[in-house]
């Protein structure tokens, strides 16, 4: 009869711990149900940082409207030198000319870089610069070395170059460009800012036809 009572109590202390633990769970699921979903929308892709505020000045060249901070004072001025320099080049090159002056926005290094508001989404370490089909202007930040800078600005302004020429009356506009294949868009961008002797491009290349991987 002891065994029997025993019994009885710890199967109805069984039922009773269920039933609160079932009740527990569905008030949870009330509660979240019926919290306003811009509550934790409003986190929702919040990846990037901004640690500085940054007065941003410019500097005018005759094709590029340059908008960096104080900090970048000294090097500013050699990156100006080094944007009219690929222009003249580019220019030939396509034969082709910007109708207005081009933004380019500057930052010292890589994680001002990564604060940008310019640009949406998480940037990642391997990104070494951004231009913008529709707004057509580049967003970049110095790098390590002056020949690392100088690629860059190099590479990037390709790309203007290509948007431009997209946009303009002899292109076939932004959808016309995006069919084209991007080792095209890319590869063009690259060789056009590194040249035709680059050791590190020739290594590659050599690996690659090794590998039969072309």
């Amino acid at each position: 009869m002891r065994r029997y009572m025993l019994g009885k109590m710890l199967l109805s202390k069984m039922a009773f711990d269920r039933t609160r633990v079932i009740w527990t769970l569905g008030l949870a699921t009330l509660v979240l149900a019926i919290i306003p979903p811009t509550a934790s929308a409003q986190y929702f892709g919040r990846n990037k940082v901004q640690f500085d505020d940054f007065d941003f000045e410019i500097l005018r060249t005759d094709h590029f409207d340059i908008h960096y901070y104080p900090e970048e004072t000294e090097a500013v001025l050699d990156a100006a030198r080094m944007g009219e320099r690929w222009y003249e080049r580019f220019a030939r090159t396509f034969q082709h000319e910007f109708e207005r002056t081009k933004p380019i926005i500057l930052y010292a290094d890589h994680p001002d870089f990564q604060q940008t508001n310019t640009l949406s989404g998480f940037i990642g370490e391997g990104t070494g610069g951004v231009t913008e089909s529709l707004k057509n202007r580049v967003i970049m930040p110095l790098a390590g070395s002056y020949w690392d800078t100088d690629h860059v600005l190099g590479h990037e302004l390709v790309h203007a170059f290509q948007y431009n020429i997209a946009q303009s009356r002899r292109g076939g506009g932004l959808q016309g460009l995006s069919t084209l294949p991007l080792w095209l868009i890319e590869g063009m961008a690259e060789y056009l800012s590194v040249g035709r002797d680059d050791p590190l491009t020739a290594m590659w290349i050599r690996d690659a036809i090794r590998r039969d991987d072309l």
